[in-house]
């Protein structure tokens, strides 16, 4: 095994309650702890969505590959990534769940050669040359953005640019790809926030509710435009979805998908594409605001963007940490893992890990070498789909803000606050002053 043994005693004993709101606000430094401890650590199943199970968090580079390279050991069927609902309210929540489709095992949470067949078909929808025809409307979308925002900011001196820009580019980018029309976009984005409400993070019963209702009615939308692209087909995706063939294997022969598998594909999308794509572009602006001249050479360069974001993503940790399920009784660095145990793989954690990206892991650094190696869209066979789309938007967005405004300022930086979850990591807001460019500067 990869690095120092360390007993299993040694990791059960770091102090590390990932439901900490302390934590949640920043992780970051108890992360370097679990890491020094030998990277493998037992944590309250509870703290995470899931109680009486054993928790085993891992924090090192090297051992988060090794888990993520090695799925018929680490299995990605965890079932699913939301926490568990409080007992007193199940009944409730699944009946009105009973009104949805059952979501069956698709991408996320299964393991080849399944994961494969349904990833192929998705695939479709991220070839580099649907990837790249998207990018005129993601320009379109982030300049009507800034217009929008533009009479509010005058107005106040400032703007909430993470509502106002930053959460609105992959909502809209998505609803796009999925034929949402504009009436539908203020629908689409409460969906979209339901959809991943319940992911890391504790909910009152009034939120449980609501986001399950929420999460209904996304299933309820998309199951009539499913039937409508069945009589009626149309050159998008959702067409191809009702048309697409999943490959043949040795249980049953080639079919189409069923209503459930082209719900759970549609809903994961959603949820991929929305949050975990805002979250970047948000805390890139407050990168860069503390480098003025950096936000100046992006107005200019266009090829700066490219390693300016991929340290966003890199630095953002805007996903930190997802499941595997131990299919067998195995050892990681040192440490007994139980068959059945889960197994958290911390991708925040791994992308500030100084053993891999030198003393200035923490600091955001556009010019460090080997920025590729970060894990921020995952590793192995469930590397992130729609990675060239995050990064197309991302690097829209940022060139287009500092095209538009020569200076960017965040009103008050120790006042930033980070939405309650251990898993999904973003802003609440981010209140910012921006400064127009004037023509020819």
């Amino acid at each position: 095994m990869a690095g120092a043994s360390v007993t299993a005693t040694e990791a059960s004993t770091a102090a590390f309650d990932p439901a900490d709101a302390a934590v949640m606000q920043c992780p970051f430094p108890h992360y370097a702890r679990l890491r020094d401890v030998g990277g493998v650590t037992e944590v309250p199943g509870a703290s995470v969505g899931r109680p009486g199970q054993r928790v085993f968090a891992v924090s090192r580079f090297d051992l988060v590959n090794e888990v993520l390279l090695d799925w018929r050991t680490y299995s990605s069927r965890f079932g699913t990534p939301s926490a568990a609902p409080p007992e007193h309210l199940r009944d409730q929540l699944q009946a009105i769940a009973a009104q949805g489709f059952h979501r069956p095992a698709t991408m996320l949470t299964a393991d080849p050669p399944d994961h494969t067949r349904y990833r192929r078909l998705v695939a479709q929808a991220f070839t580099p040359t649907r990837v790249a025809d998207l990018a005129p409307a993601v320009g379109t979308i982030c300049h009507e953005l800034i217009e929008d925002f533009l009479p509010t900011r005058r107005a106040e001196g400032r703007i909430d640019l993470l509502s106002a820009f930053s959460a609105a580019i992959p909502t809209k980018t998505m609803a796009t790809l999925l034929g949402i029309p504009q009436a539908r976009y203020t629908d689409f984005k409460r969906w979209a926030d339901a959809s991943a409400a319940t992911i890391g993070r504790r909910l009152d019963d009034a939120q449980w509710v609501e986001s399950t209702t929420l999460v209904v009615e996304l299933q309820q939308y998309f199951a009539a435009e499913l039937e409508a692209r069945r009589a009626h087909p149309a050159d998008d995706f959702l067409s191809d979805l009702v048309r697409a063939t999943l490959p043949a294997d040795d249980a049953e022969g080639a079919r189409t998908l069923s209503m459930q598998e082209m719900i759970s594909i549609i809903q994961q999308l959603v949820v991929a594409g929305s949050e975990t794509t805002a979250s970047p572009i948000a805390d890139a602006v407050v990168f860069l605001a503390d480098r003025p001249d950096e936000w100046r050479r992006l107005a200019t360069d266009a090829a700066r963007a490219v390693p300016v974001v991929e340290e966003a993503i890199r630095c953002a940790g805007t996903n930190q940490g997802m499941f595997r399920i131990a299919t067998t009784d195995t050892e990681l660095n040192g440490v007994a893992v139980a068959a059945g145990s889960t197994v958290w793989v911390l991708f925040g954690s791994v992308n500030g890990d100084r053993a891999e990206f030198g003393p200035t892991a923490d600091v955001f650094d556009p010019d460090r070498d080997g920025l590729s190696r970060h894990v921020g869209f995952g590793r192995g066979v469930h590397y992130c789909l729609g990675a060239p789309l995050a990064r197309l938007e991302t690097t829209i967005a940022l060139s287009a803000l500092a095209q538009r405004f020569s200076d960017v300022r965040v009103v008050d930086p120790s006042g930033l606050r980070y939405a309650p979850s251990c898993v999904l990591r973003g802003l609440e807001r981010l209140d910012v002053t921006l400064a127009e460019a004037t023509p020819g500067s």
